[in-house]
């Protein structure tokens, strides 16, 4: 980890939308583009461009349905993102919105805020002394694309990659994107259990190969690469890992052991 200069400690929210359709309406995380659609209309007309301009985006949004209730997911990377996505959705006014194309009101029921740090996954698990089991859950389908073609299997240097480029963006005082940091992190880890099916995500009329399922990654070596790891991970249950995760796709989280 390199230090940029003066410290600066990096808001991640999490911010849970419990939704519910007016009548029969499929609530499924192949909306998340519409959804992301309707969270440009609500914030401020400037960063929504801006956002539009930028290759790396400081959210990720997806949505997480079943039998007993739906949750549209928005998380954001920095101060910024905070205060131009995630304060415009807490305001009470905003309990509803309509889908436009489908006719079709979503009401709001309930909102739910969580905050974390850069500067606490750092103290927590950088500093700490980690799993060196790590148990991945692709929530949402994931993919990444390579030469024009879309690779849509776990492969670790591609998932390390992404991650650190998303944390690096996002960052003016610190880095995390180093190559030999980056040699020694898929050396020295591997996949040793997995459940993996492959899936699609259709956006605007095309179906993107992609896949979802769990992983366990074993990191050997000294704990200081054990510790990055799980840093790496933790901060992608915020950013999503791999391609387009600002419209539903590439959604994390970490499964604790049990016990």
């Amino acid at each position: 980890m390199h230090s940029k200069g003066k410290r600066v400690d990096y808001i991640l929210a999490s911010l849970d939308l419990a939704i519910e359709p007016e009548g029969q309406y499929p609530l499924t995380n192949q909306k998340a583009s519409v959804f992301q659609g309707i969270l440009m209309q609500e914030i401020d007309a400037d960063y929504a461009e801006q956002l539009h301009l930028s290759q790396l985006h400081p959210y990720s949004q997806h949505i997480i349905s079943d039998k007993e209730k739906t949750i549209w997911r928005i998380y954001t990377l920095d101060e910024e993102a905070y205060q131009q996505i995630i304060l415009p959705l807490l305001n009470p006014k905003f309990d509803s919105f309509t889908i436009e194309r489908d006719q079709v009101k979503i009401k709001i029921v309930d909102k739910k805020l969580s905050t974390s740090s850069r500067q606490r996954l750092i103290e927590e698990y950088y500093l700490g002394e980690c799993d060196r089991y790590i148990r991945l859950k692709f929530v949402t389908p994931t993919a990444f694309k390579s030469q024009g073609r879309y690779c849509f299997w776990p492969q670790l240097d591609k998932i390390y990659r992404s991650i650190m480029r998303k944390y690096d963006a996002f960052s003016s005082n610190e880095s995390l994107y180093d190559e030999e940091a980056l040699e020694q992190l898929i050396q020295y880890s591997e996949i040793t259990r997995y459940n993996i099916r492959s899936t699609l995500f259709s956006l605007e009329g095309v179906r993107i190969p992609a896949y979802e399922g769990f992983i366990v990654i074993k990191v050997k070596g000294p704990q200081a690469l054990v510790n990055l790891a799980n840093v790496l991970l933790r901060y992608a249950e915020y950013s999503g890992i791999g391609i387009k995760a600002a419209i539903g796709m590439g959604a994390i989280q970490i499964v604790e052991r049990r016990g």
